[in-house]
Parts: C-alpha cells; structure tokens; sequence
C-alpha cells in the first residue's frame, strides 16, 4: 500500500511540474508575441531627437578622423546631454540604451586617457556612430554592412583550423573579437540581448580555444556552424535555417499548448488507472501498519 501512496505522490509532482512548465513556457512565447506587438511607430519626439542625436555621433567620428581630441571630447559631452532626454520605448531595449550610454562613457575614457591612441579613438567613435545610427535607421542601419567582414573572419577560422594553423586560427579569433566588439552596441539596440550574448559567448570560446593546446582545431571547427548561423539570424538571412539544429516553430503558442494537453492526457490517464484500482480513494495507514504491508 505505501508503494501505491508513493505512486500517487509521483503522480502529484509529474502533474504540477507539467503544468508549471506548459504555463511558463506558454507566458514566455506570449511575452516575446506582446514585446513585438509593442513596437509602435516612434513619436515625432522621437525621431527628430534621434536624429540629432545621429549628427551628432556622425560629427564625433570626423572629428575623430581628424584626430581633433578637444573638438571629440566636445561632441561627446553633447551626446551625454542628449541621452537623457530621449525617450527609448518603443527604440530599444534597456540593454541596448545602456549599451548607448556605455559606449559614450568609454570614449570619454579614451579621449582623456594621457597617452591618447588615435586608433582607439577611431574605434570608439565608430562604435557611437553606428549605435546612434541603429536608433535612427532602425530598418537599414550602417552595422549591417559588417556582415561580409565577420563572414570573412569566420571564413578564415575555419581554413586555419582545417589546416591546423595555430597563427591563423589566433588571427581571426582576434579579428571576429574586435569587429563584434564594434557592432556589440548596435546589435543590442537592434537585435534581441539575448542572440547577442550568445555571439559573444561563441567569440569568447573561440578565443580561449585558439589560445589554448589539445582539440582545439576540432573545437573551432564545431563551433563554426552555429557561429555562421547565429550570424545570418543577426544580419537577418534567408539561409539561417540552414544552420540551425532545428527549424524555428511557426506558432509556438499553439505547439507549447498542444505538447501540454497531451502531457496532461496522458498524466491524467495514468490517474484514473490507479484510481481504479482503490475505487477512487488512496487508504490512509499509520507508519506501522505500512512497513509490515511493504513488507
């Protein structure tokens, strides 16, 4: 008898872990449907604060061309009075407006450093200029010009690791990193965080492999596929699929909620089984008397 309680008890589990994760799941799909039910046109506002906030960005990076330090640091104060008055619902996420205000804040680190690199500050204008591009050309922004550079990266990882070339597997492990560290803000404000830190824990893994001895040619080569996938899902592709362990769902609502009914079908036949077998009711017995039944 304590073995069917001890059924019943598993029984009672199995159906509220299945029911918490068909809800969960459920709430999760609806989520992601709502956030893009949500995206509304921008405001007038908006827009016309965007923009500025554009020429301004477009403005640094000359500067920055220029090597001009002071007129750079100048544009960059304008850009951090500019942030706080633009409203971002609706533009991006909060991840990608801290990803924003965070690469205002590193050039600003960058221009004041004593011994000031123009190259570096060439790559942190770029990095504000195609951020603020993002937000003000949300359907053609600049950043995507970088995809056939960080195909040509993953191109090259994957010859240098079929060739077993130490060097060049270090190279373009070094090249991906800096050109995904370029477009790291605009992705954030235009892509989902998440795909974006899945593109950064695929570089950070290939960079440990090609610094790293044993299967690292194999493990670079492993790691391509998804990397390329995950690039044409970013870049918006129509091969992405191609890549990908699994085809995307169509209606993953109605595929969570159908997994679930038949989860909890399922479940609930098992019940009425063994409730057939006590006429419905589970005897309740003292500890005694159930290890002498066990027994």
């Amino acid at each position: 008898m304590a073995g069917k309680v001890r059924r019943w008890h598993r029984f009672g589990v199995w159906l509220a872990l299945s029911v918490s994760l068909m809800l969960v799941a459920t709430g999760c799909g609806e989520g992601e449907g709502a956030k893009e039910m949500s995206a509304a046109k921008p405001s007038a506002e908006q827009v016309q604060k965007t923009e500025l906030l554009g020429r301004t960005a477009e403005e640094l990076y000359q500067k920055a061309k220029q090597g001009h330090v002071s007129g750079s640091l100048m544009a960059l104060q304008q850009l951090s009075d500019q942030i706080p008055k633009i409203r971002f619902e609706g533009l991006t996420s909060i991840e990608g407006m801290n990803a924003l205000t965070r690469a205002v804040t590193d050039a600003k680190r960058v221009f004041n450093a004593a011994s000031f690199k123009p190259e570096e500050g060439m790559v942190a204008a770029a990095k504000i200029r195609l951020a603020a591009d993002a937000l003000s050309h949300p359907h053609t922004p600049l950043w995507l010009q970088y995809d056939k550079l960080l195909s040509d990266d993953v191109d090259l990882l994957e010859k240098a690791a079929t060739d077993k070339n130490r060097a060049e597997v270090r190279k373009g492990a070094a090249l991906l990193e800096q050109h995904i560290g370029i477009i790291r803000p605009s992705l954030l404000i235009s892509r989902n965080p998440a795909d974006v830190e899945k593109l950064d824990s695929l570089a950070t893994f290939i960079k440990l492999q090609a610094q790293g001895e044993g299967e690292l040619y194999r493990n670079v080569l492993n790691a391509v596929p998804p990397l390329r996938g995950l690039l044409d899902k970013l870049f918006l592709k129509r091969e992405t699929t191609a890549y990908l362990p699994y085809p995307e769902q169509q209606n993953p609502i109605l595929w969570i909620v159908t997994l679930g009914s038949v989860i909890l079908a399922s479940l609930g036949f098992a019940a009425w089984r063994l409730s057939k077998k006590n006429g419905g009711l589970v005897p309740v017995r003292r500890p005694d008397q159930e290890s002498r039944e066990a027994e």
